[in-house]
C-alpha cells in the first residue's frame, strides 16, 4: 500500500512539474529577451512612494534592465500620453493607472492584450476578460465617522441609514464622488439608485474638494460622517485618530489601479517582467505593506477582512459624461 501510494504521489509530481515547465520556460524567453533590451519605460499614477517601492523590488530581482519613471496622477498622467501619442512620442513600455483613464487608452488602441500568468489569482472584475489589464489594488469608499461625535451602536450600517434625520447636514461628500454615484446606480439599479441619491442630496451632505479633505474634518470634528478612502481611514485610526469606518454598508464601490502592457512598448518583454512581478504574491505583498488593498485573491489584508468589494468597470467610463451631469443635477445645482 505504501508503495502504491508513493508511486501515486511520485506520478502527480511529475505531471504538475510537466504542467509548470512550459511556463518557467516562457518566463526564462521573456527574461532573456528582456535582458538584451536593457531598459524599461513606466508611466504610473500611484505616489511615489509606492511607484518607488515597486521600482527598487524590480531592480533588485532585475539589476540589469534600466528603469525609466514618469509619475504623475491620473488626469495628468492621461493627459500626457495621449500628447506624446499624437505627437508619435509616446515610448512607455507598462502603464499604471485609474479605471476610466484605462478605458479611455483601451479605446484609442494604446494598450495591447498581454495575460499575465499570475492573473488567474485574481477575482472576477479585477482583470480584463480580453487580457488588456489586470488591478494591482483597490481604492474603496465607505462611510466613516467620529467615534466621539458617534457611538459605534448608533452609526450608519447601511447606506439607508444615512437618510435618517438626525444626519442631516453631518454627512461629508466629496464635490467629484461621481465614480462612487455611478457604482451606486450600477449596484443598485438606475432607478432605485437615483431615487436614494436625491433622497441623500435632501439631506443637504456638507461637500469638499476630496476625500482627504474630508477625512481630515471628520478626525478634527467638523462632522460626524464622511464617505472617504478606506485605506485614509485606517490610516488615521493607527495615528490616534478617533475614527472608525463601516464594512457593512452595500455597496463598497471601488476604483480599481489597473496595470497594462502599452500598445508602443519598445521593451515589452522588459514591460511584461515588470507587470508580473507587481502582480506576483511577492509583489502585492509590497503593494499591501504600502496601506493599500492587493488585490490578488491569496493576499489578505486587515483591509480586506469583513467587506464585500464593488469594482468599477473601466466600461462605465463609456457613459461617464452622463453620470456627471447627473450627480452636479442632483447634488451641486
Amino acid at each position: 500500500m505504501k508503495i502504491r501510494r508513493w508511486f501515486i504521489g511520485a506520478i502527480l509530481l511529475f505531471f504538475g512539474l510537466a504542467a509548470n515547465a512550459p511556463l518557467a520556460f516562457a518566463q526564462d524567453e521573456v527574461t532573456a529577451a528582456a535582458k538584451k533590451e536593457g531598459e524599461l519605460i513606466l508611466y504610473l499614477s500611484t505616489s511615489l512612494t509606492d511607484a518607488n517601492g515597486m521600482v527598487q523590488l524590480f531592480k533588485k530581482k532585475y539589476p540589469f534592465i534600466n528603469v525609466n519613471l514618469f509619475r504623475a496622477d491620473n488626469e495628468k498622467l492621461l493627459n500626457r500620453i495621449l500628447t506624446e501619442s499624437t505627437a508619435g512620442r509616446f515610448n512607455g513600455d507598462a502603464i499604471m493607472i485609474s479605471s476610466f483613464e484605462v478605458r479611455v487608452l483601451m479605446q484609442k488602441q494604446l494598450l495591447q492584450k498581454y495575460l499575465s500568468p499570475h492573473s488567474r489569482a485574481y477575482p472576477e472584475g479585477f482583470t480584463d476578460k480580453d487580457g488588456y489589464w489586470t488591478s494591482v489594488y483597490s481604492i474603496p469608499r465607505v462611510i466613516a465617522y467620529n467615534t466621539k461625535l458617534v457611538k459605534p451602536e448608533l452609526a450608519p450600517k447601511t447606506f439607508d441609514d444615512l437618510l435618517n434625520p438626525r444626519w442631516k447636514g453631518s454627512f461629508g461628500l466629496s464635490d467629484s464622488a461621481t465614480l462612487w454615484y455611478t457604482g451606486f446606480l450600477k449596484y443598485a439599479g438606475e432607478e432605485k439608485g437615483r431615487d436614494f441619491m436625491r433622497k441623500l442630496a435632501a439631506q443637504k451632505p456638507a461637500f469638499r474638494d476630496s476625500e482627504t479633505v474630508i477625512m481630515q474634518l471628520l478626525g478634527a470634528g467638523e462632522f460626524p460622517l464622511g464617505l472617504v478612502y478606506s485605506h485614509q481611514a485606517a490610516t488615521m485610526k493607527k495615528r490616534g485618530a478617533p475614527v472608525e469606518w463601516v464594512r457593512t454598508a452595500q455597496p463598497i464601490v471601488t476604483g480599481l489601479k489597473p496595470i497594462a502592457l502599452s500598445a508602443r512598448a519598445q521593451h515589452p518583454n522588459a514591460g511584461k517582467l515588470f507587470i508580473d512581478l507587481v502582480l506576483s504574491k511577492e509583489g502585492q505583498e509590497l503593494i499591501r505593506s504600502f496601506n493599500r488593498i492587493p488585490d490578488r485573491g491569496d493576499v489578505t489584508s486587515d483591509l480586506k477582512e469583513g467587506t464585500k468589494l464593488f469594482p468599477a468597470d473601466p466600461r462605465w467610463g463609456d457613459n461617464y459624461a452622463k453620470y456627471v451631469e447627473e450627480f452636479r443635477e442632483i447634488f451641486l445645482k
